[in-house]
């Protein structure tokens, strides 16, 4: 009997990776509609340790599928901007609540001088520090987990530092071999597949990067990749923080590193006079001794976990000494550890809490608050439920926005699936319609054809998604079709759209995704006449592709008044001769002297002010008019309309920030 080929492997398991992400995106998704409710704080904990769970089984899935993927060389980065710090701080809060829950501290150190815009594959770099992050987690059973991230030899440089059992020297040259263990023996004490180092290392080596693995030579080991450092012509967002004049802050940790990783975060927004202190007698000390030189503590930021004592004596401590009631105290709490910060409801000792690791937004709002001139202490359930309660309404009023006119069908075949995302839509404000399987989907849009969105499941009875966009698209349908999968295969991908898919969302369902997907999409549909536009790529705001800014302001002589003016007039002038150029296409005969003179008109004008996109689509469609080519003409046509809602929002953010 002949073995079944690599190819068909590959299919059955992308098959049984989908029936498996399927419950998983149920248990994700319905954990964010209950996050949307009234909770309190240990609820709160125990749906993030569901999460925690789910995502993990979702990181084995994926596992599997990526390795089968490299392994048949069908796989593919995609580039685009991402944070590193905001990329870095969500991946180590994926494991931080059972580790602290294990008495391990995870600690962070980045370098908020990283530039906000880095260009690259967000997902898959966000996976190797996962992976990273796991093994650590896995074979370090006390002490720490210590995550820096800086820039070395124009390179973007992630460690991930444990004190845990180490690698022998020898088993260092197999780490990253498929399915390798270092404890191999059955009575071993972890669990996996032993793929995740193996898919990093494969995934650094596609990214042109280098990973190893050395030695911590205070015990354990550090795991660590580079990858090229590429950053997007994107201006970049100054942080500012308004620093009280004679600032002092006080940081109290008996972890050395979380003492030098708070140093510097602290430093990075100007604050000079920082003292350190890794036990509660040295804090009082310093205290007494500033009371005493005039020159006393603006700020404290206290460790909740220490020895000889604790954060909650520590403070108690600090109140009895006199004149330090003006001195503004947060606790450092380990995330997970909420059932110890009950106190805070009791006591009035402390003005507010930070969340360990130490995330960048959190201490920006934690030192903008402190150097606020009022800062009112949470002291009862009913403060706490009544900020949350706001914060929901304020919320809820901004995401009805974002879908509000648009008729939306969801085509799944998976009940509660179905339930959940009709679910988030009617939150952001869509009318929803339903549909179980293909053959009901192509019904209801000859029922309801004002229809202008669809979320269409790929795998479903009757008729599959596929065969209904294909249906729908010969019957003349014009909406957006965005495909949903567990597949993440980007040459199914690529397929997809050739049939007319307008875009992908890759399950599990996230409510950022989708509320992503229809603000991208909603700019599109609320163009005149966008019902025409059947896009086939995806709509990217590339501005160093579109638009020569440098070039367009040494043309205008460095006048931002006159630039703007001239880009204005430009945008109009465009609009008015695309509108022209589409009813003359309308027309029988067709004169092809007006289209040939206003494609012309548009290749010049945008030359003229170096969008250079549109010169070149402008460039085609008067050529394809020469040869009296319609399908080039029409293809460089809606081309240039989908691009140009992308150049104006690049315009606008442009106006902006000049």
């Amino acid at each position: 009997m002949a073995l079944p080929s690599v190819e068909v492997g590959s299919r059955f398991i992308a098959s049984t990776m989908h029936e498996v992400r399927t419950p998983l995106q149920t248990i994700i998704s319905t954990l964010e509609l209950l996050e949307d409710t009234p909770l309190n704080k240990e609820q709160i904990e125990f749906i993030h340790q569901i999460e925690f769970s789910a995502n993990a089984l979702l990181g084995l899935a994926n596992d599997v599928l990526d390795f089968t993927k490299i392994s048949s060389h069908h796989f593919k980065l995609e580039i685009r901007p991402y944070d590193a710090i905001e990329l870095t701080e969500r991946v180590v809060d994926l494991i931080t609540v059972e580790a602290f829950n294990r008495g391990i501290e995870v600690l962070t150190d980045i370098d908020y001088r990283l530039p906000q815009n880095l260009l690259g594959d967000p997902v898959r770099i966000q996976q190797i520090i996962l992976n990273l992050v796991k093994n650590a987690a896995k074979f370090t059973e006390t002490g720490y987990i210590y995550v820096r991230v800086s820039i070395k030899d124009k390179y973007l440089l992630f460690e991930i530092i444990d004190s845990g059992i180490g690698v022998p020297e020898d088993k260092r040259s197999l780490i990253f071999s498929d399915f390798y263990q270092v404890d191999g023996s059955s009575t071993k004490k972890s669990t996996g597949t032993g793929l995740g180092l193996s898919i990093s290392k494969n995934l650094v080596k596609v990214m042109k990067g280098k990973i190893g693995i050395i030695e911590n030579p205070n015990g354990g080991s550090n795991f660590w990749f580079a990858i090229p450092l590429h950053c997007s012509e994107e201006k970049q967002i100054s942080k500012k923080i308004t620093i009280l004049e004679n600032t002092r802050i006080l940081v109290v940790d008996d972890n050395p590193l979380a003492l030098k990783s708070m140093k510097a975060k602290l430093e990075f927004y100007g604050i000079k006079e920082i003292v350190l202190c890794d036990n509660g007698n040295a804090a009082l000390q310093k205290i007494q001794e500033a009371q005493k030189q005039g020159k006393p503590f603006t700020v404290a930021f206290i460790d909740l976990i220490m020895s000889p004592f604790d954060g909650w004596r520590l403070a108690s401590e600090i109140r009895s000494i006199p004149d330090t009631g003006k001195m503004k105290m947060y606790l450092m709490v380990p995330e997970g550890q909420l059932r110890q910060d009950a106190k805070m409801k009791m006591l009035d000792w402390y003005n507010g809490y930070i969340y360990k690791p130490i995330k960048q937004k959190a201490l920006e709002d934690t030192l903008q608050e402190a150097f606020s001139q009022n800062v009112k202490k949470k002291n009862s359930d009913t403060d706490e439920f009544s900020e949350s309660s706001n914060t929901r309404k304020v919320s809820s009023i901004l995401d009805q926005q974002v879908a509000s006119g648009l008729c939306i069908l969801v085509a799944e075949d998976t009940p509660i699936n179905r339930k959940l995302l009709e679910t988030f839509l009617k939150k952001f404000g869509a009318t929803v319609y339903l549909a179980e399987n293909g053959q009901v989907a192509v019904d209801q849009v000859e029922l309801h054809p004002e229809i202008d969105l669809i979320f269409m499941d790929i795998f479903m009875p009757v008729k599959s998604g596929i065969d209904a966009t294909i249906e729908l698209r010969n019957k003349g349908y014009k909406g957006i079709i965005v495909a949903c999968t567990a597949n993440n295969d980007t040459d199914d991908f690529k397929t997809y759209k050739k049939i007319g898919i307008n875009d992908i969302v890759v399950k599990p369902f996230r409510r950022d995704t989708i509320r992503e997907t229809l603000d991208k999409w909603n700019s599109v549909l609320t163009v005149p006449n966008a019902k025409d536009i059947i896009s086939l790529t995806f709509i990217e705001n590339k501005s160093s592709e579109m638009w020569n800014i440098e070039d367009f302001m040494d043309t205008t002589g460095q006048n931002i008044e006159f630039a703007i003016s001239l880009m204005d007039e430009y945008i109009t002038q465009s609009k008015e001769l695309m509108d022209n150029l589409k009813e003359e296409l309308k027309k029988t005969p067709l004169n092809y002297e007006k289209i040939e003179l206003y494609t012309h008109t548009i290749k010049g004008s945008s030359a003229s002010v170096s969008a250079t996109r549109f010169a070149e689509l402008g460039r085609k469609m008067n050529d394809a008019a020469k040869t009296r080519n319609l399908t080039d003409l029409e293809s460089a046509r809606i081309n240039y309309e989908i691009d140009f809602i992308a150049f104006t929002n690049i315009v606008n953010n442009w106006k902006t920030s000049i």
